[in-house]
Order: C-alpha cells, then sequence, then structure tokens
C-alpha cells in the first residue's frame, strides 16, 4: 500500500519476557520493519506504554496536511496491508473520525490534532492481530510469516517439496523454475536464479546462485556461484568469492576472496583464499593456497588450463602462467612460465639395507618379547612395556625338542 497522504506511526512496546520487542529479528525483518512495510510509507516511531501519554509524542511528528494517520503496534507484525485499506475505507464512506483495529486505529489527522490524552492498548486479538508476547507466540507468529513468504515464492512458480523445513528471508529473490528442497536457510539478499537446484542442508547468505547451478549441503556467504556449477556437499564459501560457470566445487573445499575461472575445477579438500584462477584449471586433492605469513595476506594469480597437482602448495604471491603443470606435492614459492612444469620437492632416494623403524616390534626374537625403548625425552612406547608373545615362546620350544635339544 502505497499512498502520500497517510502519516504512519509505529508504537515501541517492551515486553517484560522479550524485552524491545520492535527489535526482535524475524526471518530477515526485525517487527517494527514488519509492521511498517504493511504501510509501505515513511514511519515515525514513538515509545509507547499503558502509563504514557502518547498524543502528545504523536503529534509533532505528523504531517498535519495529511489527511489519515495510521498508528500501528510494533508487536503485531502479521497485520496486512489490506486491512488497514479496509479500515480506511470504512474511515472515508462512514465519514468516520477513527476506526479502531485490535492492534493500531486509523485516525482522520485533524481528529487525531483534538485528542488530548491517548494511552496505549492492552494486547489483545488473535490470529492477524496477535501481538508477540512471549517466546511461544514470537515462534507461532514466526511460522506465519514464514509460510506467507513461502506462500509467494509457490505462487511464482518455485518448487518448494517441504514447507516445515524450509526457512527463507522476506527479502530473497528467486525466479521460477528453481527448487528448494528440504533443511534450507536461505537469508539476506539472496537471490537464486531460474532453474538453480538448492539440495538438503545448505545455509546460503547474500548469494547470487546462477540458472541451472547445484549446491548441496554447503555454507555460502556473500557470493557468486555461475550458471550451471556444481558446488557441494560440504564446501565452505566464504565472502567476496567469485565462482565461474559450469565449475565443480567438491566436497570439503574452501574458497575465501577468490575467483574461480569458467569451467574449472577444485574437486575435494582444498584451501583457495586470495586467488585468481582462469578458465578450465584443475585443482588436485589437499592442494593449499597459503595466502598469509602470520602479518599480511597476499594474493596468487593462476592463468588459464593450469593443471596443479594433489598436495601442492603454492605460497603467495606468485603467478602461475597458462597451461603450466605443477607437480604433486609440490611447494610452489616463484613464478611458473607458461607451459612449464614445475616441480618444487626433494627427488625420491631409497637407501638400501636400512635398520627399518627403529621403534617398531623385532622380527625373529629369540624371546618373542621386547621391551621399552626409551630416548633422552623418555618412554617411547609406554604399551609395549614386558609384553611377551606366547605363541612365539611355545613355537620355539617345539624347534628345539625337534633339533634334539632339551627344552629350557
Amino acid at each position: 500500500m502505497v499512498n502520500i497522504g497517510i502519516n504512519g506511526v509505529i508504537l515501541r512496546v517492551k515486553n517484560n519476557k522479550l524485552g524491545d520487542v520492535w527489535n526482535l529479528p524475524v526471518l530477515g525483518k526485525t517487527l517494527e520493519n514488519w509492521v511498517a512495510g504493511t504501510l509501505n510509507v515513511p514511519c515515525q516511531t514513538v515509545e509507547a506504554s499503558t502509563v504514557i501519554n502518547i498524543a502528545e509524542k504523536i503529534k509533532p511528528l505528523i504531517d498535519r496536511t495529511k489527511p489519515i494517520t495510521v498508528v500501528l503496534y510494533c508487536d503485531a507484525p502479521l497485520i496486512t496491508a489490506k486491512t488497514v485499506e479496509t479500515a480506511i475505507r470504512q474511515l472515508n464512506e462512514k465519514n468516520l473520525n477513527a476506526v479502531t483495529l485490535p492492534r493500531g486505529t486509523v485516525y482522520k489527522t485533524e481528529y487525531l490534532y483534538g485528542i488530548q490524552t491517548l494511552f496505549a492498548q492492552t494486547p489483545s486479538g488473535s490470529g492477524e492481530f496477535e501481538a508477540v508476547e512471549s517466546c511461544e507466540s514470537l515462534s507461532r507468529i514466526t511460522d506465519a510469516l514464514k509460510r506467507r513468504i513461502l506462500n509467494f515464492h509457490a505462487s511464482n512458480g518455485v518448487l518448494i517439496t517441504d514447507y516445515n523445513n524450509v526457512y527463507i528471508d522476506c527479502d530473497v529473490v528467486i525466479e521460477r523454475g528453481a527448487v528448494i528442497e528440504p533443511y534450507n536457510f536461505i537469508k539476506g539478499k539472496t537471490i537464486i536464479k531460474a532453474d538453480a537446484h538448492i539440495m538438503p542442508n545448505n545455509y546460503i547468505e547474500n548469494c547470487i546462485i546462477g540458472s541451472g547451478a547445484r549446491v548441496d549441503s554447503s555454507r555460502l556467504y556473500s557470493s557468486i556461484v555461475g550458471e550451471g556449477t556444481r558446488v557441494g556437499p560440504f564446501a565452505y564459501i566464504r565472502p567476496n568469492s567469485v565462482i565461474g560457470k559450469e565449475c565443480r566445487i567438491g566436497d570439503f573445499v574452501e574458497l575465501k576472496s577468490c575467483v574461480i575461472g569458467d569451467g574449472s575445477k577444485v574437486s575435494h579438500l582444498s584451501y583457495i583464499g586470495d586467488a585468481e584462477l582462469g578458465k578450465e584449471c584443475n585443482v588436485g586433492c589437499g592442494v593449499v593456497f597459503a595466502n598469509y605469513d602470520g602479518k599480511n595476506k597476499y594474493k596468487s594469480i593462476v592463468g588459464n588450463r593450469v593443471f596443479i597437482g594433489s598436495n601442492a602448495n603454492i605460497v603467495a604471491p606468485v603467478h602461475i602462467a597458462d597451461r603450466a603443470f605443477i607437480a604433486a606435492g609440490s611447494t610452489v614459492t616463484d613464478g611458473v612460465p607458461a607451459e612449464a612444469l614445475a616441480i618444487a620437492r626433494a627427488r625420491q632416494v631409497n637407501i638400501p639395507h636400512w635398520a627399518g623403524n627403529m621403534y617398531a616390534p623385532p622380527v625373529g626374537s629369540e624371546t618373542g618379547a621386547y621391551r621399552l625403548v626409551q630416548d633422552s625425552e623418555g618412554i617411547i612406547d609406554g604399551d609395549a612395556s614386558d609384553t611377551e608373545n606366547t605363541e612365539e615362546l611355545a613355537h620355539n620350544s617345539d624347534n628345539n625338542v625337534d633339533n634334539g635339544e632339551q627344552p629350557k
């Protein structure tokens, strides 16, 4: 409802159980903002109680040239624009001075100026006029607002498979054809484009999810996911990340303040922070972009069609040019030219006749027993203390008998 001839006044009330009711957040808005949104006009706020004369507070705040003043309570967010419009129409058609609602009043502005005393109403009413008086009533009202939001999206062609387990803030935009499965929290100013598929168990806040994208069991904050990109399961997309089209961000991947070019893949168990990756790159398992030296953070640049092998470390700042190949297990600290192979690891050396693991139990011991191994730091293997292998002892005894020896 938009009417430039209306003054809007929101009465701020307190509650013994909940305190400052007007500031309670519900699905992306405070209760006060939910009520003000019903009027869709600039609103003034006034502290109110049953013992304070609020007429003296309201009059200086309203524009006398506007013929109608609507006074609503901040604790009744379910009131609709249609209800207020009906009260205004009744006020004009019946030439009344005021129309009282269970949680508010519609006045002719001139009549309101003539009122000397006005006190806040005691909460009463149900349904649309139910007031938030306790945690229980707040939960009930939240459910009603949630269903309104879900009905709005469903009526616009969004498939929501389970109303009971989906939470969508009031400012979220979802285009026709998107699918929202259960156990999702979609918050803030998020935009979900057509045909995107939000699979179960996601938390998405202030993000743009591209057309045809698929997000599964992940956490996304203040980032962009391109068309046809797959995210998750169990990915963590931190703020200021931009993921291009047709990308693959797999399980246990963390991105932070980075750009991932179209068609690139970061399939699993990797961290990319403060970096730009070009198109069609492949990042192997366990790759870490080391962007922090304990004091400052640095950025790495990776060109197009770069292959980064598993367990590589990219120590920023570094530039890896197009079509370079980083061998698995390398720690890259210098730039890599285009189409070069970078190997930054020690060459494997096998030393024959090595004594083996000195802490392992000996093989073929006569007694079949082993004792503690000690060094200057103390006991190495406390569980191995004075342990005997009885089966090995029995086997040795049998051999001695076969050789004509007397068992010891």
